[in-house]
């Protein structure tokens, strides 16, 4: 019999946020001073015991809760496989199997609906109304935790201070600056220090407010007004360091073939440009490529950085609007094309077939702009979509043939293919002939007769309106999501 799986979970916390939710937390800050208290090692020692600890608490309790959730999902695939043999059964012209009664179908969903909802609500999906229990004997869970501790020589997470970077920093700022900060060292060191070290907005102004009040007017107007200052070049240098170290970075620079995207990189942004040089590097070449074939400089450091936030926002908004609007279709039944993350491939976003056998060629605008003027994938491009997709589903159908020669596809999807395809031979013979005038029109009624809608979807951006020329061609917005804001352009 094998032992619970363990995820742990705890390895991935980062060490730096680890320290700073306990420089912001007064009881862990509390714990860390009565535990230095009593160690031969200090404050050093105590800040790894607290990180151990943690990482060790988010082990089990992410054990718990990811086992648990893995169990109701098992139970979840056993239920709906129950349903389905029954309906299946029923559909296919029998009664109810031998031994089921119809209120044991009825038991089955509604205990379906109960695992689906506790899934959703992971503590008491765990435990109920019960106390969270990491272990049955909590000494003895404690002395485990510590016997772990001193077994790796009191090690925790990998951190290293970047005391070059911060001291380089300190020497590039103002001589008042520095003056203002040397004088709160002296009074105040600890507090001086988390409020340089605090991580996000929030634990910024509350650690700087703090090392305010220590002071407690020692420092004359000016001077906090510098000390402010300081503070934030010290903080802004000390998270630029852990986040790229020298070593990182030349470890990126050396993966990276072309001279001139190698330069742009080592001169770059710490928190765009060289991160995403460490981490995919493949998709930085491909998109330095696409810069640079669009006239982009190949000294032009921050239009780089421009273009990829530019690329990165768009790409964004376009995924999650695709899979918005996918979950947010309830009139539609099956979908034929389903989002994905290629949303720069030409072409419809999402086919699917509705509730009363309609077709839905869809185009997800996750725009800023309240009104959309243009839709090429459902009008210039209608007809070449049209015919791509239809044969796309044809062979994905002859695939499934393939695997299995019993495979039979369900008459619905077989009919709007059909539709599809004759959709698209009538609207080019309208291409063709006819007066330009009446084209919108004719093509209107001919996606109505075959019962296929065209559709713009606005999940992730403002779109509430299409122009007149769109509306004629018998395209609507379907609006289904709230509008996602952006931040400022210049934003880090």
């Amino acid at each position: 019999m094998t032992g619970p799986r363990r995820f742990r979970a705890g390895r991935f916390l980062d060490a730096a946020a680890v320290h700073a939710a306990a420089d912001a937390n007064p009881r862990l800050r509390q714990f860390i001073r009565t535990v230095a208290a009593h160690s031969e090692a200090g404050e050093v020692r105590s800040r790894r015991l607290l990180e151990h600890l943690i990482r060790r608490v988010v082990d089990d309790v992410g054990d718990l809760h990811l086992g648990n959730a893995l169990n109701r999902l098992e139970r979840i695939a056993v239920l709906r496989d129950n349903i389905a043999a029954i309906l299946d059964h029923v559909l296919e012209g029998g009664t109810l199997p031998e031994g089921v009664r119809v209120a044991t179908l009825g038991e089955y969903f509604d205990q379906l609906n109960t695992e689906m909802r506790e899934l959703s609500r992971p503590r008491d999906g765990i435990v109920g109304d019960a106390p969270l229990r990491l272990a049955d004997d909590s000494a003895a869970y404690a002395d485990s935790l510590l016997r772990e501790f001193d077994a790796r020589g009191g090690a925790a997470g990998r951190h290293v201070e970047p005391a070059a970077i911060v001291g380089d920093a300190f020497r590039a700022m103002p001589a008042d600056r520095q003056a203002a900060l040397r004088r709160a060292a002296e009074l105040e060191p600890a507090a001086l220090w988390r409020a340089v070290a605090a991580e996000g907005e929030g634990g910024k102004r509350a650690a700087v407010a703090d090392l305010e009040t220590r002071l407690g007017g020692r420092l004359s107007p000016d001077e906090v007004t510098r000390l402010r200052a300081a503070v934030d070049d010290l903080g802004r240098a000390r998270s630029r360091g852990l986040q790229m170290s020298e070593a990182r970075l030349a470890y990126a620079l050396a993966r990276i073939g072309d001279p001139d995207l190698r330069a742009v990189v080592a001169g770059g942004d710490v928190w765009l440009t060289q991160q995403l040089a460490v981490h995919n590097p493949e998709a930085l070449a491909t998109l330095w490529r696409r810069f640079r074939d669009r006239g982009g400089r190949a000294d032009d450091g921050p239009g780089f950085r421009a273009y990829l936030r530019h690329d990165m926002v768009t790409y964004g908004r376009g995924v999650l609007g695709e899979y918005s609007a996918a979950f947010s279709l309830s009139s539609i039944e099956l979908f034929l094309k389903g989002p994905d993350a290629n949303v720069k491939v030409a072409g419809t976003d999402l086919v699917g077939i509705g509730h009363d056998g309609w077709v839905w060629l869809i185009d997800d605008k996750s725009h800023r702009a309240a009104s959309v003027g243009g839709v090429s994938a459902l009008t210039d491009n209608l007809v070449t979509n049209l015919r791509r997709d239809a044969a796309d589903f044809r062979d994905a159908i002859a695939r499934l043939h393939r695997d299995d020669p019993g495979f039979t596809p369900d008459p619905r999807i077989l009919d709007a293919i059909s539709r599809m395809e004759d959709a698209a031979a009538e609207i080019e013979r309208i291409n063709r002939r006819g007066s330009a005038a009446t084209r919108p029109a004719r093509i209107s009624a001919a996606l109505e007769a075959r019962r296929l809608r065209l559709r713009v979807t606005s999940a992730a951006g403002e779109v509430r309106e299409i122009t007149q020329a769109l509306r004629d061609l018998g395209l609507a917005v379907e609006p289904t999501g709230t509008p996602v804001p952006l931040p400022p352009t210049g934003g880090r």
